[in-house]
């Protein structure tokens, strides 16, 4: 009861401290990890108003934005890739049932070429999305939700898409909390309880230690976030804490949650009656909640960090290539320390990895966001030249064909092979015609009209299009 009240306390006072940008309500969570007891819920900043005081913000469902993020993350490093993997923060565009899906980053820059551990501390929406497209796509993605308790996931994955990872699904606090409670056990799920006392459960295992000891190291790495955050927020706390914060479209709701390894906290900040904020975004909004609910169990209770699983593996590393540095390595002028999973450690960084002047040497793709502004890595990057026979191009069918179906043909003519040379890892979509694939060739499958076939290599984000014309016979 006197956790509850403090953290009551806590929500009223910051939201005084908000009135002014339009944020008049707040909910906040405190799960015990050990039992999955839930040792405080406050729903709302005064449960006697008569101004909404009744509704549990706890329970409804709002957007979390990138508060979902870490699980994309956590099934990336079960998938083999590491936080030293490198992902190209871009602009990419993907085909999707109801059109075309640009993601962009919450401050609408690009950042180029980050390691995993940059793209979550700093929380980029572009990199987020591409990991979830090579790490199961937003079916694997559902899947994991739902194991984890978040009741409110009804739709399929389609209806989802990519967008999941950055909060196009409502959710509930609490059991968004639960599930950040499952990476603070290091991998076991226990459901969430408001009764005192009743038996605990050995719970069930979803994730390996190893790997949820990943993110939390991630989570609380300051230098990560150093980017989007800068040094001095108030995720910074003067103890060691996994911290993570959402912000949806139009400032509706912001979100930060976070844990030890006794407890996790959830907080939501916004309005009941679903108006924007004005420019609050989780860590204006819902951090300073969080951290002083932090504090306050901190202070109260104490709190410490996990020891590091046995397994885990140290190498340093060079954020701009992700390879791996060793003695046998060119000086390097940029480094960290970095863990790894066994088995996974990235390739050695060798003098092809860079030019002359020490600067890494970087794909074509990258050569327009080495030019722009966004560059924020100077001239400790240079891009690779690549010849044309390198590059991305449609082979077949060429811009401008023109073809007529045969009924007299096999399947009546309508199956067109598609192929494309530069790139091994090429994708094929279009929004008016089917793509199959016949062993490992492409097929579009002819319907009359004008259709745009597009080509687009994984692994570089490179887009090729082409347009056919088709008549019936």
């Amino acid at each position: 009861a006197t956790l509850q009240a403090q953290v009551e306390e806590l929500v009223h006072n910051r939201l005084e401290s908000l009135k002014e940008r339009h944020v008049t309500q707040a909910a906040a969570v405190v799960i015990d990890n050990a039992t999955g007891e839930v040792l405080a819920l406050a729903g709302s900043r005064d449960f006697f108003s008569p101004n909404g005081g009744q509704i549990n913000g706890a329970w409804a469902p709002h957007s979390p934005g990138s508060a979902v993020k870490p699980f994309t993350y956590l099934l990336a490093f079960q998938r083999g890739l590491t936080p030293a993997s490198i992902i190209a923060d871009l602009p990419i565009e993907f085909q999707t049932s109801t059109g075309i899906y640009r993601p962009e980053n919450y401050d609408h820059h690009l950042y180029g070429p980050v390691t995993l551990r940059m793209a979550l501390g700093n929380s980029l929406n572009i990199s987020a999305v591409r990991v979830l497209e090579q790490s199961g796509g937003p079916e694997r993605l559902l899947d994991t939700l739902r194991h984890l308790g978040l009741t409110t996931l009804t739709e399929d994955a389609e209806h989802y898409g990519l967008g999941l990872t950055i909060g196009n699904a409502p959710v509930r606090l609490l059991e968004l909390a639960n599930a950040y409670a499952c990476i603070a056990r290091r991998g076991v799920f226990k459901t969430w309880t408001l009764l005192h006392g009743q038996p605990t459960t050995e719970g069930q295992r979803l994730f390996d230690e190893a790997t949820c000891h990943l993110i939390a190291d991630i989570l609380h790495d300051n230098q990560a976030r150093l980017l989007t955050f800068g040094q001095h927020s108030v995720l910074r706390l003067p103890f060691p804490v996994a911290v993570k914060t959402g912000t949806s479209s139009s400032y509706r709701d912001n979100w930060t949650l976070g844990f030890t390894p006794e407890f996790t906290v959830g907080v939501w900040a916004g309005n009941f009656d679903n108006t924007p904020m004005q420019d609050v975004s989780g860590v204006t909004g819902a951090g300073p909640i969080f951290r002083d609910i932090m504090l306050h169990l901190h202070d109260r209770f104490g709190t410490q960090w996990y020891a590091e699983p046995k397994e885990i593996v140290h190498a340093r590393i060079d954020p701009r290539t992700g390879k791996r540095i060793t003695a046998q390595s060119p000086p390097s002028r940029l480094s960290r320390d970095e863990i790894f999973l066994p088995g996974r450690l990235p390739p050695v960084a060798v003098a092809t990895d860079y030019d002359t002047q020490g600067r890494a040497l970087l794909g074509p793709e990258y050569g327009a966001w080495l030019r722009s502004r966004d560059n924020w890595m100077g001239d400790l990057v240079a891009t690779r030249t690549r010849s044309a026979a390198e590059r991305l191009s449609i082979v077949h069918p060429l811009s401008g064909t023109v073809i007529r179906l045969d009924p007299d043909l096999p399947g009546g003519g309508r199956r067109l092979l598609l192929e494309a040379h530069g790139a091994a890892d090429v994708t094929w979509t279009c929004e008016t015609l089917p793509i199959m694939i016949d062993g490992a060739q492409p097929i579009a499958l002819l319907a009359p009209g004008t259709h745009i076939l597009v080509a687009r290599s994984a692994a570089t984000g490179e887009v090729q299009r082409t347009t056919i014309i088709v008549h019936a016979e």
